[in-house]
Order: C-alpha cells, then sequence, then structure tokens
C-alpha cells in the first residue's frame, strides 16, 4: 500500500494566482473556519473523481495540509465578529477551491459568473464551469455535491463542469472534488 500523497500550500497564494478577483476576504473567512479548529496548517482529505490530475497521476485521493500566517490570523478573529457563519462557510469554500485550482489545473483561472448562470465561476481557459459550496455537516456532503452536480451541467454555456464542495467537520474536514461532462450539444 502507497503512502498517501500530501499537497501543502499557503491560503494566501490564492491572491496572486487569482489577480483578476478579489480574495482576500475569502482567505480570511477560510482561516476564521479552520482556525477555530486547529492551528495551521490545518489538514484535508480531497476526494477527486471523474478525473485524474497530472500532478497525482491516477490517484484519486491527497492530503490537503492549508497553512496561514499571523497576519492573516489576526484578520480571522474579526471576521468571526463581523460575518454568519453560513458566508463565512461558503467564503471558505471558495478559498479552498481557488486554491486547489492554482495549483492543480494548469490555466485554471476563475473568473465569476452572472446570477442564474447555473455556477459560480467559469474557468475560460479550461473551458469549464465552477460550483463550489460549503458546509460543517459531514451528513450533508454526498447530497450536496449530487444537487451541484445536477446545477453545474444546466450552464448556459454548456460546457463540462467541476464540483468542490469542502466540509469543515471538526473531526472529518474532506473536499469531495468532482468532474461532470456535459451531454448537450457543443
Amino acid at each position: 500500500m502507497s503512502e498517501q500523497i500530501t499537497l501543502a500550500w499557503a491560503i494566501e497564494d490564492i491572491v496572486a494566482a487569482h489577480p483578476t478577483l478579489y480574495l482576500e476576504h475569502c482567505v480570511a473567512m477560510a482561516v476564521a473556519l479552520m482556525s477555530q479548529q486547529t492551528a495551521s496548517p490545518c489538514d484535508f482529505a480531497v476526494e477527486c473523481t471523474g478525473f485524474n490530475l497530472p500532478k497525482l497521476g491516477t490517484e484519486p485521493r491527497f492530503l490537503l495540509r492549508v497553512s496561514w500566517t499571523a497576519q492573516t490570523a489576526l484578520k480571522a478573529l474579526r471576521i468571526r465578529q463581523t460575518e454568519q457563519p453560513k458566508s463565512i462557510v461558503e467564503r471558505a469554500a471558495i478559498a479552498l477551491a481557488a486554491l486547489l485550482l492554482a495549483k492543480l489545473i494548469p490555466n485554471g483561472q476563475m473568473r465569476v459568473t452572472r446570477t442564474g448562470e447555473r455556477a459560480d465561476y467559469w474557468l475560460p481557459r479550461v473551458r469549464k464551469a465552477l460550483e463550489v459550496s460549503g458546509t460543517e455537516q459531514r451528513r450533508e456532503l454526498a447530497r450536496r455535491q449530487r444537487e451541484k452536480a445536477v446545477q453545474v451541467l444546466h450552464n448556459p454555456l454548456q460546457w463540462d463542469g467541476y464540483v468542490i464542495v469542502c466540509c469543515f467537520a471538526k473531526r472529518a474536514r474532506l473536499i469531495r472534488w468532482s468532474h461532470h461532462a456535459h451531454g448537450g450539444e457543443r
């Protein structure tokens, strides 16, 4: 049995990786949530389905180790006093998705969609739609993954889609990242 691959990155890396987006607040929200459970770094089991990542070959699972700076931790303290928990969870999921895309998908730059386009972001250089969701309840993970898969495939560009659902449960931090092929006309 082979040892699990561990990929370690700083959450702050997403700011430079996606220079056209304002993601600083997502960074702080991710740290606000992760730092409630652990000191830096925070580990997530990642499960990929429906595609292979060039960096991992055919291995569908890896450990994502996310670190942050003391300066970001100070901002995160204020976030918990400013934002409602649901907003923090959703923005934290966006931060983790942005990190995965920046580090593992060549040309994975994100562009926000318009309301009603059935996805959160376009990945125009790879012609994919992206839907991101976050939860603190492990029992919601499978249902959320199914719902978001249906949703992302109804995007108006008829692009294939990625769904990234992040679970921030205290004992089971998990990210499910799936690819869904569009069956419509191109």
